[in-house]
C-alpha cells in the first residue's frame, strides 16, 4: 500500500457535476487529498485508520470491495464500489444484544480517498460537496434496504434475478446481446449475497440460465437478458434496452 494524492472532484464525476467551471478548475487545486491503495486479498482495515485523530474515512475512487457480516455462523456480503463513503473500522455495538463479525475483502485493486478534517475544510467554499458526500450514505442505507427484501422472496430464483437487476442498476452496462454485470460474483458469493446455500444457487442459475433469462460470459461476467421483473419495469437499464 503507498501514499499519494488526489482531487476528489477528478476522482467522482458526480462530485464535479456539482459545480460549475469555474468553481471546478479551484476545486481541482484545493480538494486534494492522501490517497491509500490496496491490493486484492483480506484487507486488515485496523491498518488502514491513520494516526490523524481527524481522520474520517474513506471515500472509493476505484476498485471493488465486500463486506462481509457474519453473526452466528451465518453471513452477508455488500458489495462497495467508486463513490461509496465508508467508515470500515467503526462499528456500532450499542443498542444491540447480537454481536457480529465484520471482515473485509479486497475484489479488484482499489484506490481510496482520505476523508479528513483538512479536506473538510478546503472543501468550506463548496457545501454542495458536503451534502454529496453525506449522500453517499443515504444511498448505501438503500441499496442495503433493497437487498433486505429481495432476501425475503421465498424462491432461491427470484432472489437472485432479482439480486443481479439490483446490482446491474448501478454496475450494469447495456450490450447489443443484453446486460452485462461485469462483478466477480462466483455461486459462493451470490449466494452470501441473497442469503442460500451455494448448491441452491447453483440449481437456480442453471433454471434461470435454461429459461434464458441469465447466461454467463467467457470472461465470467453474468448477463442479463429480456425484461426485469415486473417489479423493476422502470429500471433504467431496462428503458436503454427499450
Amino acid at each position: 500500500m503507498s501514499a499519494s494524492t488526489i482531487s476528489i472532484v477528478d476522482a467522482d464525476p458526480d462530485l464535479a457535476e456539482q459545480l460549475d467551471d469555474e468553481q471546478l478548475e479551484r476545486a481541482r487545486h484545493e480538494a486534494l487529498t492522501r490517497v491509500q491503495r490496496l491490493s486484492p486479498g483480506e484487507w486488515d482495515v485496523a491498518n488502514a485508520l491513520e494516526p490523524d485523530v481527524h481522520h474520517r474515512g474513506f471515500m472509493i475512487a476505484e476498485g471493488l470491495l465486500s463486506r462481509e457480516v457474519d453473526v452466528l455462523g451465518r453471513h452477508c456480503i455488500e458489495l462497495i464500489g467508486p463513490g461509496d463513503v465508508m467508515r470500515p473500522w467503526s462499528w456500532d455495538d450499542a443498542g444491540s444484544h447480537v454481536r457480529a463479525e465484520v471482515g473485509w475483502e479486497v475484489l479488484e485493486p482499489t484506490k481510496l480517498a482520505v476523508l479528513d478534517h483538512a479536506l473538510v475544510t478546503r472543501i468550506n467554499p463548496w457545501p454542495q460537496l458536503g451534502v454529496e458526500l453525506f449522500n453517499r450514505g443515504t444511498r448505501r442505507a438503500h441499496h442495503l434496504a433493497v437487498a433486505l427484501a429481495i432476501a425475503h422472496h421465498n424462491r432461491v430464483e427470484d432472489r437472485l434475478l432479482l439480486t443481479l437487476w439490483h446490482l446491474a442498476e448501478r454496475w450494469g452496462k447495456v450490450t447489443p446481446d443484453g446486460i452485462v454485470v461485469p462483478l466477480p460474483l462466483s455461486h459462493e458469493r451470490l449466494a452470501s449475497i441473497v442469503g442460500a446455500h451455494r448448491p441452491s444457487v447453483t440449481t437456480a442459475m442453471g433454471a434461470l440460465a435454461k429459461s434464458g433469462k441469465v447466461s454467463r460470459r467467457d470472461d465470467g461476467a453474468w448477463l442479463l437478458h429480456g425484461d426485469p421483473p415486473e417489479k423493476l419495469r422502470h429500471h433504467k437499464l431496462a428503458a436503454a434496452l427499450s
